[in-house]
């Protein structure tokens, strides 16, 4: 293994209260019905998109712009530092960057927000590359498609790249793109979604990661 692509959302940082926060604010300005948070925490991980056909299936996807745009409107005003690291992820990325491996971001926010959040984050050091969904979270936005571009902008050969991931999504994009797959349950995916999905690999804490990797 040599290349690492990790999902933010769930994997790297909790942005659990501010992205429900405006789904909340989405919903009341396009009125809608809110889901509550317990749906809109499913929202996390996947492209927007995705999440609207599935929990809002009867919204047009003529609306989905004015949906994202809600959304972008408080997220990016109100609630984009509203998040927190995983506890000992920092060691985690330490460790793997020591061995020897070119980690990189492959996220399902838009570009330009991961590169201000591991900034926020103070994590720069750690990644050779910072890779997300195209502006407008349509022409480049699902974990397949994010996941393809990262690759061929980091010159990553696919049988020795890993995706790690807490959703279904992550670990779809990476057998998508014929990477190994690792899911971990202490984001916002549970085993069974992951098992599911097909992940080669699940682990519940993220001091496990760098021996895995290891071991692949």
């Amino acid at each position: 293994m040599k290349y690492i692509f990790f999902d933010f959302d769930g994997t790297i940082a909790d942005t659990k209260v501010g992205t429900i926060k405006a789904l909340q604010y989405m919903a009341q300005k396009l009125n809608i019905t809110d889901l509550g948070a317990d749906t809109y925490q499913k929202f996390i991980g996947p492209a927007i998109t995705e999440s609207f056909g599935k929990y809002y299936p009867k919204l047009p996807k003529e609306r989905y712009s004015e949906a994202i745009a809600a959304y972008d409107e408080y997220y990016k005003n109100e609630s984009l530092y509203q998040l927190t690291l995983y506890p000992q992820i920092e060691d985690v990325l330490s460790a793997l960057k020591d061995d020897g491996y070119r980690l990189y971001i492959s996220s399902a926010k838009t570009e330009s927000l991961i590169k201000k959040l591991i900034a926020y984050l103070k994590l720069n050091q750690y990644f050779t590359g910072l890779y997300g969904a195209s502006e407008d979270e349509v022409t480049r936005s699902s974990k397949a498609d994010i996941l393809k571009y990262a690759l061929e902008n980091a010159n990553a050969n696919a049988d020795e790249s890993v995706i790690i991931g807490d959703r279904s999504t992550d670990i779809q994009g990476g057998i998508a793109n014929n990477v190994h797959t690792l899911g971990i349950t202490y984001g916002f995916g549970d085993y069974a979604e992951l098992r599911d999905a097909g992940a080669e690999s699940i682990l519940e804490d993220p001091t496990e990661i760098p021996s895995e990797i290891r071991a692949m």
